[in-house]
């Protein structure tokens, strides 16, 4: 049997919720192996930031076990002197056993990954919220850590320093082999950075796998959901195949009678007649797919084409690419 290196283990990790608010967890296992991003999701109340901060050791759990193997960082916003300058900053943050000289060449080189150097000798007073984020960032990865925690990071830069900023970061933690979880609301970040994500709700994992696996695979309808389909229909099996609402068709195997076919908002076909007539009510620009969302017998349904199909309060007859649709068992 080969057994996979970990820097942190969760078994059966139970916490109730109270009246401070904290959201409970029930019954989380998880493994984070090393070397490895983890992307941390869900609603808000889901558990998230309980999970990291017992992972901390800020808050004990009910019950259930925690194994470590490293000493862990939880990036948060300490507090520090206004008339500190940057550098003095980050320096304070390096090991003892680092010699000066050394610990002034980190101090420079992180300024200069995350993009802060002019800011070197300026004081800490003086900085954005932003600033201040990227700055407290270096000063726990000045440290060397093997496992590092990230609630939410960056959230008051604009989407292009943003961008930027979590490139240089999962560039540098993946050269030097450091573990990392954090938490995020945007999949297409979750998705581009990570090799694993979990998804929890109301303090449960519903999904954990590879970005693939949770876009491309959801294992239910909150899944699906929070991970962008918006388009759901109720269908039955006829035999080997499966009654849809545009005839009998075949998909990858689902246990029972009962399933729901999902429809990705990119797969629609406009064709002359279909039983979804479909009538438009909004349209908006989404990256370069027209978005139009709208009505059929009561349902919302939504579309995305490349050209504007219509205009709103008229009416679509529409056909999916079955090819591109999935089912989930109920």
């Amino acid at each position: 049997m080969i057994i996979e290196p970990y820097m942190i283990a969760l078994e059966n990790v139970r916490l109730r919720f109270d009246s401070r608010g904290i959201a409970g967890l029930s019954g989380v296992s998880l493994t984070l192996k090393e070397g490895t991003i983890t992307a941390l999701m869900g609603p808000n109340g889901s558990g998230k930031t309980t999970l990291l901060k017992i992972l901390a050791g800020e808050i004990l759990p009910d019950s259930g076990n925690i194994s470590k193997e490293v000493d862990v960082v939880f990036v948060t916003s300490p507090s520090v002197s206004p008339d500190l300058n940057v550098q003095k900053y980050l320096i304070s943050r390096v090991r003892e056993d680092i010699p000066e000289d050394k610990a002034i060449q980190l101090s420079r080189d992180l300024a200069d990954i995350f993009e802060f150097t002019f800011q070197l000798r300026q004081k800490m007073g003086e900085l954005s919220a932003g600033q201040k984020q990227k700055v407290f960032l270096a000063g726990e990865l000045i440290r060397n850590p093997r496992l590092i925690l990230l609630d939410e990071p960056f959230t008051h830069l604009d989407p292009h320093t943003r961008k930027d900023i979590l490139s240089a970061l999962f560039d540098y933690v993946r050269k030097q082999n450091l573990t990392l979880l954090w938490v995020t609301h945007e999949m297409n970040e979750a998705a581009r950075f990570s090799d694993k994500i979990v998804l929890l709700q109301h303090g449960k994992i519903e999904h954990m796998g590879s970005p693939e696996e949770l876009i491309t695979k959801p294992k239910n309808i909150f899944v699906a959901q929070f991970t962008g389909f918006h388009n759901f229909f109720p269908v039955k099996k006829d035999g080997n195949k499966w009654m849809t609402l545009w005839g009998t068709d075949s998909f990858d195997f689902v246990g029972g009678d009962e399933a729901i076919l999902v429809v990705p908002d990119t797969s629609w076909e406009i064709v002359s007649s279909s039983p979804v007539r479909f009538q438009v009510e909004e349209q908006f620009l989404r990256d370069t797919f027209w978005t139009s969302k709208g009505m059929f017998e009561g349902k919302s349904l939504t579309i995305q084409t490349r050209n504007r199909p219509c205009s709103p309060g008229e009416f679509l007859s529409l056909h999916p690419r079955m090819k591109e649709c999935f089912l989930i068992q109920l």
